[in-house]
C-alpha cells in the first residue's frame, strides 16, 4: 500500500531578485509534474505544499533543494 500524505516546504529568497524567484517557480512547474503541489509567495517567503505518495515527495524535495540552491 502506498503511503499518501502532504508535506510543506518553506524557502526564503535570499537573492532578493524577483526574476530569480520567477525562474525558480517556472523551473518547478517544468521539472515536478508528477505530484500535485501548491505554491504561495509572500514577500521573500515561498511556501510549497506537496500532495502525493511519500517516495515521490522525497524525490521532489531533493529536486526542489537543488533548484533553490540554483535560483535563490
Amino acid at each position: 500500500m502506498r503511503k499518501l500524505g502532504k508535506r510543506v516546504i518553506h524557502f526564503y529568497n535570499d537573492s532578493g531578485s524577483l526574476n530569480n524567484a520567477v525562474a525558480f517557480l517556472e523551473s518547478i512547474q517544468k521539472k515536478i509534474n508528477y505530484l500535485n503541489l501548491t505554491v504561495s509567495v509572500e514577500g521573500k517567503n515561498i511556501k510549497i505544499t506537496l500532495f502525493g505518495s511519500r517516495d515521490l515527495q522525497n524525490l521532489a524535495v531533493e529536486r526542489l533543494k537543488d533548484l533553490a540552491n540554483q535560483y535563490l
